[in-house]
């Protein structure tokens, strides 16, 4: 079964389940939607015009230490740490903030220490703490799956995978790095799948509509 996956968190018990799942094939981007299923940030389905049928991953981006100017580090431009670090700052009334962009999580990391910004968006591979963005803006969570054909099948698939990499963290990294389409460090991979939340959540309809408001005003989407 054919499943279009970023190459991010969100893949990697797919990419484990791989192992076990003879016949489910993926194929990384973050375009289209003629597949299975699509597994992305719920940011990122939304901007295709797709409600997650189910959430996999929770408490991936933090706001660290708090949100405070009058610089903020932010990966990338229109990402959903962008998307939702400025909602979170117009929710607090947070206004003359001065967004610093970075394209890899590491430099966001060195300008936070280096005291070139005052607080940073970061995945939670690289701190132990901070505020999760999506418990501050009450979403459903991170990333999640678009399923457009048997969803027992993708959640079967799923826990399969998220069940290896309980087994053998180590391991499980190993086996995730060198699948992916783009050069992680392994040691990011592994703290992702100790410190995030997997696993299989069904969202509410309000916590989705709310996702969809927000990147309809900080972002683009295929919703009117």
């Amino acid at each position: 079964m054919k499943v279009i996956v970023a190459p991010g968190p969100v893949s990697y018990p797919l990419i484990m389940a791989t192992r076990v799942i003879r016949d489910l094939e993926l194929v990384f981007g973050k375009e289209g939607k003629d597949a299975y299923a699509v597994a992305d940030s719920l940011v990122s389905l939304a901007r295709r015009g797709l409600r997650p049928s189910v959430v996999t991953v929770r408490r991936l981006l933090v706001i660290y230490p708090e949100l405070r100017g009058p610089n903020v580090g932010v990966w990338r431009r229109g990402s959903a740490a962008d998307v939702l670090v400025r909602a979170y700052a117009d929710r607090l009334g947070f206004g003359g903030l001065n967004f610093v962009y970075a394209d890899d999580w590491y430099s966001l990391n060195d300008m936070f220490r280096s005291g070139q910004v005052q607080s940073v968006v970061l995945n939670k591979a690289l701190v132990d703490g901070g505020l999760s963005l999506e418990d501050a803006l009450d979403l459903p969570g991170a990333c999640g799956i678009y399923v457009n054909g048997d969803l027992q099948y993708i959640i079967d698939a799923y826990e399969a995978g998220i069940e290896l990499v309980r087994e053998d963290p180590e391991g499980s990294a190993e086996y995730i790095a060198s699948k992916l389409p783009i050069r992680i460090p392994r040691e990011f991979i592994v703290n992702v799948l100790r410190r995030v939340e997997y696993g299989i959540f069904k969202p509410s309809i309000d916590s989705v509509d709310r996702l969809i408001s927000i990147v309809n005003r900080y972002g683009v989407t295929g919703y009117e």
